[in-house]
């Protein structure tokens, strides 16, 4: 058996100096908190151009009024028409001329909000990053609790924090500098749709109240129609000391004892010591690593063995903390906001689809259930342009609005990734070879998610057209691939897309099936989805285009993604000659985080392992992974992280397996199943 507590303690993420673009990252998949190298955010202004230190929550969304103090309607939007068979759709995809100020809000609104800036003061003043030495940061990712040490004025501060079960953080600080010159200051912004989801200056926008609770202090915060608390339990004595400033000030001892304790409803706080918070953490994170599959690569020969155990234990961490909560998550977790906060659905499984596999499936479902919520949503964004069923957005809040944007509202690739999710979570439980062990039978799993099942696989066969001619059918325009490259206008049967409707109606023709409903319609037009279009051997972005590899050789090459993510097959010779041209030919900097792990699953399946390590450690702009775990998107700033990366990386290592230099040792891992 593998030693799962040595393997992960081997990786901690360990800090000797102020690194600006490696916080570390606390959480629970709902809340976190983003720390320096003090423990807390000290040092906010240091980080905030490299990666912003905030205190973050999936129930925290903020919407600004407009110019009249109210919300616009979705009305107010104006739609971009296009010709679509013998009607007109419409998208919110264009600015329109007169609209801008309503486009602009729509995609920024709701937006994330972060809730505090949590930092050290000594002598009432902000601590200077040149003050701060003998830097020793340790991330116990066995407990999820942060132990940090610095000498400041020449004294030893010892910090420890740690994130419970609820959006609480527990803090303790040791010197002798508590007795009488630190100090804890809890700022609160209002909200920004920036990256940093926190506008400082606008003090007038919000209110920020301290007063006692149940004997206890509680700042009460309000921002629009967005409000919250926040409990404070401490050896210290709170004091407003600004607008929205509270000051925890020491009572004379050397230890500060600090829980700060974050909800939208009063009634709802509960009240933690640090203990239970510490116990808390250990036992949610010893249930993590204990339950479920573990890999062990280090035995290997190839020296990069190291790097790719570090890259999947800290991919394991920042999956839990930032990923695998009530929500789909955005491309940066729940470090900082990207796209305004917003989740892209498209990337839901990119993100989490793993846990199925890896035996922690229940994680995974957590966030299934918030389709069920926004189905009404989703039936509606069908009907609107004629469409049965349920149209899942793309970039949203948790409202499942979707946002307008150049690009979003014409991608369809997420579709069919409901009934993949719900199928690996079905596989996961119930094949011979099962990961997980359910919690009620097979029956009552398919029943509990039908009706996600057939709204989603109504609208993908409403969607899909019949070709006499060919008798095949057909995805049209307008719409964009995966690759989001080329006039979505001449978009037609991208080749990505046609496998995975193939694969969604198929699927869902297997679970109503199960049921007792049978809709041949739906094998019938999984059956004759047409087939991928091949120009000059090689698979092209789509069909009629044949200048994929010298005008759309960019971004993601999604014309090979399929051969990876599911059982699609094509002619080895079409297959070895397209991948072989796309090396040659295409621009590996707009390659995307998560494009090397589909990339390297797609060799895997083929036969190419070795290969397939290569390109999911391929040394690139945005392959890089840094200390703390996070795969950098090193050409954009506004992506300090990209939370795909790593839920990705994980999800192709249940294809790849031991080969030359290579030996994969796994417990409780389920191989891909399609």
């Amino acid at each position: 058996m593998l030693n799962r507590e040595s393997l992960v303690s081997r990786y901690n993420p360990k800090l000797n100096e102020i690194d600006t673009h490696s916080p570390m990252t606390l959480g629970n998949g709902s809340f976190c908190f983003n720390a320096d190298v003090t423990g807390l955010q000290t040092l906010y202004d240091e980080y905030k151009e490299n990666c912003p230190l905030l205190t973050m929550a999936d129930w925290a969304w903020h919407v600004t009024p407009n110019e009249k103090g109210e919300k616009y309607l979705e009305s107010d939007l104006k739609l971009t028409e296009y010709n679509y068979l013998e009607r007109k759709v419409k998208y919110p995809v264009k600015e329109m001329p007169g609209n801008e100020k309503e486009y602009e809000w729509f995609r920024k609104n709701p937006h994330r909000a972060n809730l505090s800036r949590i930092r050290f003061f000594l002598d009432d003043k902000e601590i200077d990053k040149g003050l701060i030495r003998d830097i020793n940061q340790t991330l116990n990712m066995y407990t999820g609790v942060l132990e940090s040490s610095f000498v400041l004025e020449n004294e030893k501060v010892d910090v420890t924090t740690i994130v419970g079960n609820d959006s609480t953080i527990a803090i303790k600080a040791e010197s002798k500098l508590c007795k009488d010159r630190l100090s804890i200051v809890i700022d609160f912004p209002y909200a920004s749709a920036d990256i940093t989801a926190s506008d400082f200056d606008n003090k007038k926008a919000h209110t920020t109240n301290l007063s006692k609770f149940n004997d206890k202090d509680l700042v009460e915060r309000r921002l629009d129609d967005f409000s919250y608390y926040a409990l404070l339990l401490s050896n210290m004595t709170a004091k407003k000391t600004g607008d929205h400033e509270v000051r925890l000030l020491s009572k004379g001892s050397q230890t500060f004892n600090t829980v700060i304790s974050f909800s939208q409803k009063k009634d709802e706080i509960k009240e933690y010591s640090f203990k239970e918070i510490f116990e808390e953490s250990k036992l949610r994170f010893y249930s993590y690593w204990h339950v479920g599959a573990m890999i062990d690569v280090t035995e290997s020969e190839d020296k990069r063995a190291d790097i790719l155990q570090k890259r999947i234990i800290t991919s394991m961490y920042q999956c839990l903390v930032q990923d695998l909560g009530d929500k789909p998550s955005q491309e940066t977790g729940l470090t900082c906001n990207s796209w305004y906060g917003k989740f892209h659905l498209e990337m839901h499984p990119i993100h989490s689809a793993f846990a199925a596999l890896y035996g922690r499936g229940r994680l995974l479902e957590k966030s299934l259930r918030w389709y069920i919520d926004i189905l009404p949503v989703a039936k509606e964004n069908a009907y609107k342009n004629g469409f049965k069923g349920a149209r899942w957005p793309k970039m949203v809040g948790p409202d499942g609005y979707d946002s307008p944007s150049p690009i979003a509202p014409l991608l369809i690739w997420q579709q069919p990734h409901i009934i993949y999710m719900l199928e690996l979570l079905r596989l996961s439980r119930y094949r011979d070879d099962r990961v997980e062990v359910p919690n009620e039978t097979e029956i009552e799993f398919l029943n509990k998610y039908k009706v996600l099942i057939k709204e989603t696989a109504t609208f993908m066969a409403d969607f899909c057209v019949y070709n006499k001619e060919d008798d095949r059918y057909e995805l049209l325009p307008p719409l964009y691939s995966v690759q989001e490259k080329g006039n979505p206008e001449e978009i037609k049967n991208p080749p990505f897309e046609l496998s995975y409707w193939s694969f969604g109606l198929k699927t869902a023709f297997e679970w109503m099936n199960k049921l007792g409903e049978n809709n041949e319609e739906w094998l019938k037009i999984s059956e004759k989805m047409a087939r991928p279009y091949v120009h000059d051997k090689k698979l092209s972005a789509f069909e009629g285009f044949d200048e994929t590899y010298t005008k759309l050789n960019l971004d993601h090459p999604s014309m090979l993604f399929q051969y990876g993510w599911l059982s699609d097959k094509i002619h080895e010779k079409i297959l070895k000659e397209s991948f072989e041209e796309f090396e040659k030919v295409w621009d590996f900097k707009s390659l995307w985080g998560w494009d090397f792990a589909l990339l390297a699953m797609v060799l895997a399946k083929n036969g190419q392992m070795e290969k397939a390590f290569d390109i999911l450690l391929m040394e690139s702009e945005k392959n890089s992974y840094l200390e703390n775990g996070f795969n950098a998107q090193v050409s954009r700033n506004d992506l300090p992280l990209y939370m795909p990366g790593n839920g990705s990386l994980l999800l192709a290592m249940t294809v790849l397996k031991s080969c030359k230099n290579w030996y994969v040792k796994t417990e409780g891992i389920m191989n891909y199943p399609f």
